[in-house]
């Protein structure tokens, strides 16, 4: 599942937004990195202001200065590896209209998207995925989870969500699984998403399980609707990715996957890592 919007509504959006232009241009890359500013608390709820964004520091990789094609592509590969392990496939299931002789096997899938794995306790792993994904909660759908390596789909409980910023945490058991990756929502916060850089995308979309994509960073842009700027980038996805990872190429989490353009891969939308931050921190995931 992903939220999509009007192709012709969401290029004027986009171009308005811009002055008219696309402008994909941020800090210069050579200037020195500011220093980044804390985020406001008001109330007890930690709040960010949209002009924070331009005190980030300028991140840099040491992976940018690799010259060397096959340990840059090694270092891709890896990366792609390790998120399709984090990444979980999210279905909301409806039990209520089961007959007396089907089983729980015959319970109607009403949604489908896809999670990210960023924590473990003792007994659970925590994933993220977006709120739209969930929501049929509401009218009693339960959500089921499968990893990378399960065959089976298996029961997961809603920990928090919040509708606005179309986000939501699940946990489920460890049991014995061993083929599971930890997406590192760290490393790249409070730092600024380079104009062009690599980026990769993972999720679940249509009858794909576990699918990557390749594209670049292209900017920050409003959306109507949207109370925060998002991720803009060229990484396709599609219906079911709602809820994947979006990463650079050392595997950071950079964003959530939540919104598309119809009919076209070349406009994709996320939730950037600060937002999900002060989602985890206001909710009580992170201390």
């Amino acid at each position: 599942m992903k939220r999509v919007f009007g192709f012709i509504g969401m290029i004027l959006l986009i171009l308005f937004s811009t002055g008219c232009s696309l402008d994909f241009s941020f800090l210069d890359l050579l200037e020195e990195d500011r220093t980044t500013l804390v985020p406001t608390i008001v109330n007890g709820t930690i709040n960010f202001e949209e002009t924070d964004y331009s005190s980030f520091a300028i991140y840099h990789s040491d992976t940018y200065d690799l010259d060397n094609v096959h340990k840059y592509n090694d270092i891709l590969l890896e990366t792609k590896e390790h998120i399709k392990r984090a990444n979980v496939k999210v279905v909301m299931v409806d039990y209520s209209n089961l007959l007396p002789w089907e089983t729980e096997s015959d319970g109607n899938i009403v949604a489908s998207g896809s999670g990210v794995i960023f924590l473990e306790d003792e007994t659970h792993y925590y994933t993220l995925t977006n709120y739209h994904v969930i929501d049929s909660f509401l009218s009693g759908a339960v959500a089921e989870i499968k990893t990378y390596s399960d065959t089976e789909y298996f029961d997961a409980e809603i920990v928090t969500y919040d509708n606005q910023l179309d986000l939501a945490v699940l946990k489920f058991t460890k049991a014995d699984r061993t083929d599971v990756s930890i997406i590192n929502i760290f490393n790249r916060l409070y730092y600024q998403f380079n104009p062009g850089e690599i980026v990769l995308a993972i999720g679940n979309p249509s009858s794909l399980e576990n699918n990557v994509t390749f594209g670049e960073f292209k900017s920050m842009q409003n959306l109507e609707d949207v109370s925060f700027r998002v991720i803009y980038h060229d990484a396709s996805i599609s219906n079911g990715s709602s809820g994947g990872a979006l990463v650079d190429i050392d595997g950071n989490l950079l964003g959530i996957n939540t919104w598309g353009i119809e009919d076209s891969e070349d406009f994709s939308f996320a939730i950037p890592n600060y937002i999900i931050y002060l989602f985890l921190i206001n909710n009580g995931i992170l201390d």
